[in-house]
């Protein structure tokens, strides 16, 4: 493994986790909110419910029932604005395959890995509210990087949302390096183009990966 330290490695779960705490606690803020005529307004304020996983053990000789790989936790809501809201963090440990490990950077020479990260999905009852996915996780081989990206896809885009939408991406990303934003968005376009139909899917937002600036 690398130079990496646990230090480093649990300071980044405890961000991810930290990072759960804050988007569950503003989705059920949402859910607290809302007004209106419909249906859904009727309904109780969605919460989440947390349910706790562990990585099976690895299929080698050696592995054990009890052998610690790690795991992680689903948040999961059902609310009166969105159908289905997904948070869950993980944090797992353990060594690639054979047939794997040509696949990972830093891996073929020594296949253990460590991994944490955070993984959202949204889905809004309302088809006039965008659905949102994002992710991000922190990968340590015999190198460590970052990746992940956000994108938002509305039914019925508009184009006010769609401007704040990758103003606050621009602003989180233009923090760091101005050089961020166009060069992940443009991975983001790239991926979701859709070439037999000749459009993008979604209004896009942003993509990266081998992201390691030393700090």
């Amino acid at each position: 493994m690398n130079d990496i330290t646990s230090q480093h490695k649990q300071h980044a779960r405890m961000w991810f986790e930290s990072l759960r705490d804050e988007i569950c606690a503003a989705f059920e803020a949402i859910e607290d909110a809302v007004t209106g005529p419909n249906e859904s307004s009727a309904l109780p304020p969605g919460r989440f419910k947390r349910t706790e996983w562990k990585r099976p053990p690895e299929r080698r000789a050696g592995g054990t029932a009890d052998e610690d790989l790690g795991g992680g936790v689903m948040s999961v809501m059902h609310g009166r604005v969105f159908e289905k809201v997904g948070v869950n963090v993980s944090t797992v440990y353990g060594e690639f395959s054979e047939q794997f490990r040509s696949q990972i950077p830093g891996a073929k020479d020594d296949p253990r890995f460590w991994a944490s990260g955070i993984s959202l999905v949204a889905h809004p009852r309302s088809p006039l509210v965008p659905t949102a996915h994002m992710n991000t996780r922190m990968i340590v081989t015999t190198k460590s990087w970052f990746g992940g990206g956000g994108d938002l896809t509305p039914t019925f885009p508009t184009e006010t949302d769609t401007r704040d939408f990758h103003a606050a991406f621009r602003s989180a990303c233009d923090a760091h390096d101005a050089e961020y934003y166009p060069r992940f968005k443009t991975w983001c376009d790239e991926y979701f183009y859709l070439p037999h139909r000749g459009e993008a899917r979604g209004v896009g937002g942003i993509f990266y990966d081998d992201l390691n600036t030393g700090d």
